[in-house]
């Protein structure tokens, strides 16, 4: 997933982490050089589509503008759900 909109520097990786370990989901949250926020997340589909509907929800007051999902296979590369600096 890519997350567009004021999401550096307000505490939003941080939001997803926990948000993604309450889902059980497995991955990483990363800055990117363009302003947007990249999230891999991977666990039961539902899971990550609550994940989705969640940040839909503006969580913690974060404007976001747009979330583009991309689904792929999982690569079982991930132990725990962790921010990438």
């Amino acid at each position: 997933m890519v997350v567009s909109g004021q999401v550096q520097g307000v505490n939003f990786r941080s939001m997803v982490k926990v948000r993604a370990l309450t889902l059980g989901l497995v991955g990483s949250v990363q800055n990117e050089s363009d302003g947007t926020v990249k999230i891999i997340a991977e666990g039961a589909r539902t899971h990550i589509e609550a994940l989705v509907r969640w940040l839909h929800e503006h969580p913690g007051g974060v404007r976001i503008e747009t979330v583009s999902v991309h689904w792929s296979q999982a690569r079982g590369s991930f132990t725990t759900f962790s921010i990438v600096s």
